[in-house]
């Protein structure tokens, strides 16, 4: 009987083995891939953000991972029992379990998101045409008057960062900014459920700010995270709910989220990240020009410092996240890995003989606003 429990094990775990592969290989081509994110992938994280939410304040994702970690040391002591007593056939049933119990989350995983990571290009309208040398100096005025009047709505710190929110006021805010994509069908018509995260500290010297899992319909959100960038996590964790989940593609969607926001916390956590873009736009102009600019609050640039060395600071483990995170992105089919968060802020062009930018994708962004 356990010879049959080992060969029935086995057999289970080779299906799920061939579950993984077989997705694997169907998820590259972008037709399934839009399909399934857009049937089965939306249904199911429409069911499950209904379960989740019974409980508002609780991150299911973090007691699955808890249970999931409690459950495999469990079965590696029990194993080793097994072992150390001369029963080698018990011991292996362990290890097979523990192997069904991951391969299973993978799965699982896999099937409920993995696909998004080779959809279709995100459709947000970026701003297509070069800019003229002669447009700099009004477009970076226009959004420095801006980021001036949101610094002026908000409390700071002494250390520079932004005064707490509550977190269920910026996920409030966050999802009514959204409206900026409403009419998009490329997004779902859902969101996932927002749920601060208990472990946070520990996400903090990984050096991540969020973490969604999908399966759960959860958008887990480290609240150990600067204020500053808190609203940024929140639209980029509630992205990979709404059908997106290559990381660029989440950062992109966020950011032009709460550029476009009535609120001059979102958009103060938009100009944090990206506001650097107009200034590499600005480096262009001649010393007279740069007269012209309109000068922005160093309160901004106390900020951008605080986040800088808060993050240096917190990095016992950045590395160790850094290279997991690495390896999923990868293995989801993303080449670049974790250096796809930022790809779309180098992708820029100065021709110096016209005089002319063409724009990276978050300069892109930025335009879309001003021209519109």
């Amino acid at each position: 009987m356990k010879l049959f429990a080992v060969i029935r094990k086995s057999i289970f775990i080779f299906l799920l083995l061939a579950i993984i592969v077989a997705w694997a290989i169907l998820k590259t081509n972008v037709n399934v891939a839009e399909g399934i994110t857009q049937t089965v992938a939306k249904g199911y994280g429409k069911g499950l953000s209904y379960v989740s939410g019974f409980i508002p304040g609780v991150s299911f994702t973090e007691i699955l991972f808890v249970f999931l970690l409690f459950l495999i040391i469990f079965l590696i002591v029990l194993a080793i029992r097994d072992f150390l007593k001369i029963r080698p056939i018990k011991a292996i049933c362990k290890l097979l379990d523990i192997a069904i119990v991951v391969l299973a989350v993978v799965a699982t995983y896999s099937v409920s998101c993995e696909a998004a990571y080779n959809r279709k290009k995100m459709p947000l309208p970026y701003y297509q045409e070069v800019i003229k040398h002669d447009q700099f100096v009004p477009i970076y005025n226009y959004f420095a008057n801006d980021l001036n009047a949101c610094i002026d709505a908000l409390e700071f710190e002494e250390n520079g960062d932004v005064k707490n929110h509550k977190l269920d006021d910026i996920v409030k805010d966050v999802k009514e900014a959204y409206s900026v994509v409403k009419d998009n069908p490329y997004f779902y018509d859902h969101f996932g459920n927002v749920k601060p995260m208990l472990s946070s500290f520990i996400y903090r010297e990984l050096q991540i700010t969020g973490v969604t899992f999908n399966p759960l319909a959860e958008a887990n959100v480290n609240t150990m995270d600067t204020h500053a960038n808190i609203p940024l996590t929140v639209g980029h964790e509630l992205a990979h709910t709404k059908g997106v989940m290559r990381e660029d593609d989440a950062n992109q969607l966020s950011f032009y989220v709460c550029l476009n926001s009535s609120s001059p916390y979102l958009r103060y956590a938009a100009y944090t990240a990206h506001f650097g873009q107009l200034e590499v736009m600005a480096s262009y102009l001649k010393d007279d020009e740069k007269s012209l600019l309109v000068v922005v609050n160093q309160q901004f640039n106390k900020t951008r410092n605080y986040i800088r060395d808060y993050w240096k600071k917190h990095n016992l483990l950045g590395k160790v996240g850094d290279f997991f995170n690495n390896l999923y992105i990868k293995s989801s089919g993303v080449k670049e890995g974790t250096d796809s968060y930022s790809i779309g802020t180098d992708n820029y062009e100065y021709d110096n003989t016209v005089e002319e930018l063409t724009p990276s994708t978050y300069q892109s962004l930025f335009f879309e606003k001003y021209y519109r």
